[in-house]
């Protein structure tokens, strides 16, 4: 693993969806205990500038692949209460800009949930010549997903 984007080769990646993923974890407000899944990632690239500062990112999630350790709550989170699947399918991303900070990089970017969008923080944790990780939080109700607020 390398920690710096300036060791990366500048150009164009194309994300592999069917080497890639998001995984979140996914907190219950009665403190049940966390929910861990997945998202398959539908499409996206990563371009890697000379000037790390003008790198960008973009990818979208498929939003019906939504999956947990519960197929009730996936229909249910999938449904049109929450992601509403059906009529918005993609998640997307695009970033707006890229940081270095005392935690490291960091890309900013909007993130299209529902029609709606909202701004989130990825603190690139793992950067490789083949792999990037990153993580970061999402407000769902931030991001439009305001359906069971009191339950999720």
């Amino acid at each position: 693993m390398t920690n710096t984007l300036i060791e990366i080769q500048p150009g164009t990646y194309t994300i592999d969806p069917v080497r890639s993923t998001v995984r979140f974890t996914a907190t219950h407000v009665f403190g049940l205990g966390p929910v861990h899944g997945t998202m398959a990632i539908r499409s996206g690239t990563v371009t890697v500038a000379a000037e790390p500062r003008r790198s960008s990112v973009s990818a979208e999630m498929d939003a019906a692949s939504w999956k947990t350790d519960d197929a009730r709550r996936d229909r249910d989170v999938r449904g049109h209460r929450f992601l509403d699947a059906e009529r918005y399918p993609t998640i997307g991303f695009r970033s707006t800009a890229v940081v270095h900070g005392a935690d490291g990089w960091q890309v900013i970017g909007e993130l299209s949930v529902r029609g709606g969008s909202t701004e989130i923080l990825l603190t690139l944790t793992e950067i490789g010549p083949d792999r990037f990780t990153a993580t970061g939080r999402v407000d769902r109700v931030a991001a439009g997903v305001r359906g069971g607020r009191a339950i999720v």
